[in-house]
């Protein structure tokens, strides 16, 4: 009895697995195309380094970070030192500024 339990339970966790394999009619997309740049136009061709500012930031790259005045720089600025634990929530008018051990900046990314 145990035995063809546990058969026609791995034969239903099998076929839980499996799709219909209908498509769906009418051209409906299963999910929507995510929206990555954030403008809810459903268009991710727009630059990631704009919203923020970091591709005009790029002057800022190989300078030691105590030289730079981050005051003058506009909007949200997050400085990362190496092995400095980071929250991953993506926040895309947020300029953040990598550096390497000797505190020289690395690259500058939105998110």
């Amino acid at each position: 009895m145990t035995r063809y339990l546990l058969i026609a339970l791995a034969g239903l966790s099998v076929a839980a697995c499996s799709t219909g394999g209908h498509p769906i009619d009418g051209g409906e997309t299963v999910m929507p195309t995510p929206d990555f740049d954030g403008d809810g136009s459903g268009d991710n061709s727009a630059d990631p380094l704009a919203s923020c500012g970091a591709n005009a930031m790029g002057y800022l790259v190989g300078q030691p970070i105590a030289e730079v005045d981050l005051e003058t720089l506009h909007g949200n600025i997050r400085v990362i030192h190496p092995g400095m634990p980071i929250t991953r929530d993506y926040r895309r008018e947020r300029l953040n500024l990598d550096l390497d051990e000797a505190g020289v900046i690395l690259r500058p990314w939105c998110g």
